[in-house]
This record gives structure tokens, C-alpha cells and sequence, in this order.
């Protein structure tokens, strides 16, 4: 069993809904608000989003994904793309605070470590990786230092990395939740691989 704020995650409890914001915001507060405000309608227990610093994870010149060409042609490096859809830190805050009035969980991911201190600092509960940092040991390890639950994803991970990441990060059970993610969008049925959640 995880907890999660009030909240008790387990085989035998209702499912935890998580709704992905992400950047959808576009960089702009005002959507980000409206995005929680759906969520809580919708009834979702919690609401993620994506908290960066780009000059201390991307390169200049890093791609775009096919994806993201496709609606971002203007946009010659995922750098530029980013830096367009990124919050201030003073912006979280601002929306950790609004997600607490609104008595729904905020999370974000971190991308770099001083975002994750920061995420920590301003209260967050749990922490989710990005499959892209499943490698990424000093940013595991510090997340590992808070003592909250953390959430692996496996998207970008064959089964033998996947694995060594769970052993090097040697986490208890009541603090380790796997998610089950194929990071390919739009992601067809064909291409869902549901059946190695059984595996996980």
C-alpha cells in the first residue's frame, strides 16, 4: 500500500486518477487553472505537471520528436518548444496552493535537481520520473532522500534497464509505484502492450 497525502493506494482501493498536464498549459497560468478546474470536475485525485529548467537539461540543438514536428514547425529544437511552455517557479507555487484549496493533489515532474529540491521545498507529496531519467542516478538518488512515494515509468525502458534501475534504486514497496507507459503518441491499441502490466 502507497499513501498519498489522505489518500491510501492499494490493490484492494478504488484507482488513484492522476490527470497529465503537463505543458498543455502552454506556458500560460490561466490555462494551467482551468486545466485543474476540469480535473476536479472530472473527478480526479491529483493533477501532474512538468517543472523544468532547460538551460540545465537540453543542449541547443536536441530535436524535436517526430510528434512534436508535427505540430511545432515553427519550433526548430525542443530547447525553443520548452522554453514557450515553461512555468516560473513563483507560478507553482501560485498552483500548489490553488491545487490545495481546490483539495486536489498537485505533482510535478523534475527534470533537473533543483527542481526536484524545489518541488520538495514547496510540499509536493509524491514524485513522479520520467522514463527519459530512468538512467539519471544523482536525480534518483536525491528524489530517493525525501522519503515520499515515487512513480517509475517504463516508457522508454526495455525489461533489462528497467530492472536494473528498480535494483539500483532500491526502494521499499510502500514508496514505489510502476507505471506502465508506451512513449508513443498518439499510441495505437496495436501498440498498447497492456499485457506486460501483468508482468510489472
Amino acid at each position: 500500500m502507497i499513501k498519498v497525502d489522505k489518500i491510501k493506494i492499494s490493490q484492494n482501493s478504488k484507482s488513484f486518477l492522476i490527470a497529465e498536464i503537463g505543458i498543455n498549459h502552454n506556458g500560460k497560468v490561466k490555462n494551467a487553472i482551468k486545466l485543474i478546474d476540469k480535473a476536479k470536475e472530472a473527478g480526479f485525485d491529483c493533477v501532474k505537471f512538468q517543472t523544468y529548467n532547460t538551460s540545465l537539461m537540453l543542449k541547443s540543438n536536441t530535436p524535436l520528436a517526430d510528434y512534436q514536428k508535427i505540430n511545432n514547425k515553427k519550433k526548430s529544437n525542443m530547447k525553443l518548444l520548452l522554453e514557450k511552455y515553461s512555468l516560473s517557479y513563483d507560478d507553482f507555487i501560485f498552483l500548489k496552493q490553488y491545487c490545495d484549496n481546490k483539495k486536489i493533489i498537485f505533482m510535478s515532474t523534475p527534470f533537473d535537481l533543483d527542481s526536484a529540491i524545489f518541488l520538495n521545498k514547496i510540499g509536493v507529496k509524491i514524485f513522479k520520473i520520467s522514463s527519459g531519467d530512468n538512467d539519471n542516478i544523482p536525480l534518483l538518488s536525491q528524489i530517493k532522500k525525501f522519503k515520499k512515494p515515487i512513480i517509475l515509468s517504463t516508457g522508454m525502458s526495455d525489461a533489462n534497464k528497467f530492472d536494473q534501475v528498480i535494483k539500483s534504486l532500491n526502494i521499499k514497496r510502500n514508496r514505489l509505484a510502476i507505471l506502465h507507459c508506451v512513449s508513443n503518441y498518439p499510441l495505437y491499441l496495436n501498440n498498447s502492450m497492456l499485457g506486460s502490466i501483468q508482468k510489472l
